[in-house]
């Protein structure tokens, strides 16, 4: 049986008025909480590792926008369990933040070094105040408060239809 672990390479950030801005929360979070995601085939196990805040014995609050985890969203508190080997991991949700999570899939790019898709989508999303979590060129999650939600996901499924990419919803309930 092989394991995947998929942590995030980057903080959770957005763009305002040109300038990166680091989520606060995601700027200090001190520990990383591994969450079980899909299975990656016969035998495979993965798993998500995101940044996270002790909020309580046994319990934590995500400070990073879930890339793979569904029905998990940035701000959102879980009780957390430490392995025998140490690293914490979630073991179900307490809290729901209310926010929504949207994966964003940037189609094979020529030369990815002048690829500036996911800025021009910050800049294009930026008066909805979502966070972005950047896990590759390809993939970046977005993070949108629930009074916007619903215009966020308008705005994405108009740039799917008119080609730009690929997108899906991170919460399978409403």
């Amino acid at each position: 049986m092989s394991t995947s672990y998929l942590e995030h390479p980057a903080r959770v950030t957005r763009r305002r008025n040109g300038a990166v801005e680091v989520h606060p929360e995601a700027a200090t979070a001190p520990q990383t909480v591994w969450v079980a995601v899909y299975p990656g085939g016969e035998g495979e196990a993965a798993w998500e590792g995101l940044r996270a805040h002790p909020s309580g014995e046994g319990r934590a609050v995500v400070a990073a926008v879930p890339v793979f985890a569904y029905d998990l969203n940035l701000g959102d508190e879980v009780e957390v369990v430490a392995t025998a080997e140490g690293p914490l991991v979630a073991v179900r949700p307490l809290r729901d933040a209310g926010r929504h999570t949207y994966r964003v899939w940037f189609p094979d790019w020529p030369d990815l070094a002048q690829d500036e898709r996911v800025q021009e989508l910050q800049d294009e999303l930026q008066r909805f105040g979502c966070w972005f979590d950047v896990y590759s060129p390809h993939l970046v999650a977005v993070s949108a408060e629930p009074d916007v939600a619903r215009a966020v996901a308008d705005h994405l499924d108009a740039q799917e239809r008119a080609g730009r990419f690929l997108y899906e919803v991170g919460r399978s309930t409403a």
